[in-house]
């Protein structure tokens, strides 16, 4: 009964350092027990704690951890609950094979893409060829045209 009555104390607490209506305050005790178990319980006292103080945290656990326990290497609440781990090790693993499969995708594009740009290349490769012959055909063009032009020419300047 009084660890219900402690729960339900700790569960409507959010700022433990301030004192509440009791006119106590309010922490948290993690601790390991005798048998190995780390333990998350509410520690009520009328003196106001500054700072956390092995096993004393002044933080409380976020709600979203159904089974608290204080990382003093840290410094934040973990879970502990077995059942809570897997489902968070299940969606880990369902993340990795959705990247996997994304990562998959990008190297098939990736390669789709290094195809395709081997095939740019080398039709770029067969228009500048081509483009190099047109340019000594017109190299051969001018130079045939250009000195009948400049024969014309002083020829008009005679008469």
């Amino acid at each position: 009964m009084a660890e219900e009555q402690t729960q339900t104390q700790s569960e409507e607490i959010k700022d433990t350092n301030v004192k509440q209506e009791d006119g106590m305050y309010h922490y948290y005790i993690s601790t390991a027990t005798r048998g190995g178990d780390i333990t998350c319980q509410t520690f009520i006292t009328e003196q106001k704690i500054e700072r956390n103080l092995y096993p004393i945290v002044i933080t409380p656990p976020d709600d979203s951890i159904q089974n608290p326990v204080f990382d003093w290497t840290n410094i934040k609440w973990v879970e502990v609950d077995s059942a809570t781990l897997n489902a968070k090790i299940a969606a880990v693993a369902d993340d990795v094979q959705m990247l996997t499969k994304s990562i998959t995708a990008i190297q098939t594009q990736n390669q789709e893409t290094t195809k395709e740009n081997a095939q740019i290349t080398k039709t770029l490769d067969g228009l500048n060829a081509n483009m190099g012959a047109l340019t000594s055909m017109m190299s051969m063009i001018s130079s045939k045209l250009t000195p009948s032009a400049s024969s014309a020419t002083t020829e008009g300047g005679q008469n």
